[in-house]
């Protein structure tokens, strides 16, 4: 009589660890939180530039939003991100261009872009503190 309850005690504790392996196996894994736009920007190499004065936080407001701009003049071609939230410009050259480009790829996003030749405010406001001609 006593082996009874012994097997039903061994029969228990097999299904409750089954039950508890399935729920394992079946669970998401927890990835880490995809980068924000501002965070690759910064991996690939583009500067960070504070707003610090009023024209250049009225500046960043007039910026398309989530659109990395290609500026341009003779001579001169940088790439800028306006972030009025951080109150900050991302500026980068052809190279931290190319590694931002690398990792929209590698994790499958997407950036507007907007070409614009010669915008005087632009240069005016951010070439000294970029280094940019």
């Amino acid at each position: 009589m006593e082996k009874r309850p012994a097997s039903l005690l061994l029969i228990i504790l097999v299904g409750v660890i089954g039950i508890s392996l399935l729920g394992c196996a079946g669970r998401p894994t927890v990835t880490a939180p995809a980068k924000t736009l501002p965070e690759m920007l910064r991996e690939a190499g583009f500067k960070v530039y504070a707003a610090d004065t009023p024209q250049e936080m009225a500046y960043l407001q007039t910026c398309p939003r989530d659109t990395l701009m290609i500026h341009e003049r003779p001579g001169a071609r940088c790439y800028a991100f306006s972030d009025p939230t951080s109150k900050s410009m991302y500026i980068g050259d052809e190279a931290a261009y190319r590694r931002f480009s690398d990792l929209l790829e590698q994790r499958e996003q997407k950036i507007m872009e907007q070409r614009i030749e010669n915008d005087p405010q632009f240069w005016l406001l951010w070439r000294t503190r970029w280094g940019g001609g």
